[in-house]
């Protein structure tokens, strides 16, 4: 028997393993300061959707107070024609 058989034949061996050995075995990552706490992460996910919607809030709002603008606007030409044409 060759040695890469054995290596296939031993799970394990060589630091090797079944895919499936390898799927549902922790090995732990050196190195690096990457993690970040669950709850900080929570905390700046929903400011960032509070920021979204007031922003949405907010440009809305500011279109909304143009639109009454021009719907006044528009009010204010039609009854000076219709008071022009001696209409209603």
């Amino acid at each position: 028997m060759s040695a890469n058989q054995a290596a296939q034949q031993a799970p394990g061996a060589a630091g090797q393993g079944t895919a499936d050995d390898r799927s549902t075995t922790f090995r732990a990552v050196e190195g690096g300061n990457q993690m970040q706490s669950g709850e900080k992460l929570l905390v700046e996910a929903y400011a960032f959707i509070w920021i979204v919607v007031l922003v949405f809030v907010a440009s809305m709002f500011r279109r909304q107070r143009r639109l009454d603008r021009r719907v006044e606007t528009l009010e204010a030409a039609l009854q000076k024609a219709r008071a022009k044409s001696g209409g209603d």
